[in-house]
């Protein structure tokens, strides 16, 4: 990776909003497991082993960052989501099972389809409330 565009991702990250982040983990994750695949159909065992291990460390950073008292059910049900697929992932890595890592592929993907939608929305531009029609009659 050139030192231009490490330096790139550094401020892309830096300046991101937490959607922005969830979203930048949630597609990497998903490069990683799409990389291992294709490394696991090639039999190179050391870079789908590495690969997987990449994924698996962004679900657990996502992991980490719930917040279960705020977030409440949701949070929780993320968590067991999470767990579901680091499980899934570790039985990809020990049986090169490309068929696991592609059901986590498609368990992560509506994941971060669904906060690409928050990110969009966080970057509408605001309506104030005086250039709102009122009808206030009839």
């Amino acid at each position: 990776m050139s030192a231009a565009y490490k330096n790139y991702l550094k401020q892309e990250i830096e300046g991101a909003s937490q959607a922005k982040i969830v979203v930048l983990l949630y597609e990497a994750a998903i490069k990683f497991m799409r990389t291992a695949a294709k490394a696991m159909e090639e039999k190179n065992i050391e870079n789908s082993h590495n690969n997987l291990v990449r994924a698996q460390n962004i679900i657990y950073e996502l992991m980490s960052t719930l917040n279960t008292d705020a977030g409440g059910d949701i949070a929780e049900e993320l968590l067991k989501l999470y767990d579901y697929m680091i499980w899934k992932l570790e039985e990809a890595n020990t049986n090169k099972d490309v068929r696991a890592v592609q059901s986590v592929v498609k368990i992560i993907t509506p994941l971060k389809d669904a906060w690409k939608e928050v990110l969009a929305r966080e970057s509408e531009p605001k309506k104030e409330l005086g250039a709102m029609p009122l009808k206030l009659m009839g």
